[in-house]
């Protein structure tokens, strides 16, 4: 792989299964169409796209989630991690914070208890959280704070990639910025590249370098996020920027 590139996406296209498996009924259906971009180092990269875009299929695929493609997806070292849109359906609700924060960690071969609290009380404090939360359940925590807890489980590893699909979008403006502001810490304090997807092009703005817009599974534009905020060239990027003015 080339240096300093986290991952790399190389003609990428991509189908769902659709259908009966019996007898012979099912039909491939393509959703994503020869896609070519790399995240680099310590990249924020912005994903947008309207739904049905493809946006979630490719953060399936990149994942290991969507078996039937071809191209190549080369990742650097680990698996990447995920922060999903609502934390609450992400979060198991029959476990205690700090489960949950260990468990990624037990699956990632850590065996020792005590060196799994020490990890599980240093990422509390560095999601703002404290160690008062570790035996609280997602029930008993306000729509940020799970949100921070889905963040702590996604970077507790140390993986060098995290897609956040549309992390902020559950939450009101300025529990927002908050965990705009969390996450933009993390990434300069453990180097962590992000794939991050949004529909909300001033979220974009805000938090990435560079941005792809997708539309029908297709990468229809990619550049530096303020070319193309400024000077966009596709007609698909104008009008996703006049409908989010």
């Amino acid at each position: 792989m080339t240096d300093g590139k986290v991952l790399e996406v190389r003609n990428l296209n991509a189908w769902y299964q659709e259908g009966p498996a019996l007898l012979g009924g099912r039909r491939r259906r393509q959703v994503l169409f020869d896609l070519s971009f790399s995240i680099g180092a310590g990249e924020i990269l912005g994903l947008v796209g309207e739904s049905g875009s493809g946006k979630t299929s490719l953060s399936r695929a990149i994942l290991g989630l969507l078996p039937d493609y071809t191209g190549e997806i080369v990742h650097r070292s680990r698996r990447p991690q995920m922060v999903f849109q609502d934390p609450y359906s992400s979060l198991n609700p029959a476990h205690t914070v700090d489960w949950i924060l260990q468990e990624p960690l037990r699956a990632a071969g850590m065996r020792d208890a005590e060196q799994r609290r020490a990890a599980v009380a240093e990422m509390l404090e560095k999601t703002g959280l404290g160690p008062e939360y570790a035996g609280r359940y997602p029930r008993e925590l306000s729509g940020g704070q799970r949100q921070r807890v889905s963040i702590a489980a996604a970077v507790i590893t140390r993986p060098e990639l995290v897609i956040a699909d549309e992390p902020v979008s559950a939450l009101d403006v300025t529990v927002q910025a908050q965990i705009l502001r969390l996450l933009g810490q993390l990434q300069k304090e453990y180097k962590l590249s992000y794939l991050f997807i949004s529909h909300d092009l001033n979220v974009i703005y805000q938090i990435c370098s560079r941005v792809l817009v997708m539309k029908e599974g297709r990468i229809v534009e990619q550049g530096p996020v303020e070319e193309l905020f400024s000077r966009p060239q596709h007609p698909y990027t104008r009008q996703l920027l006049a409908a989010g003015a």
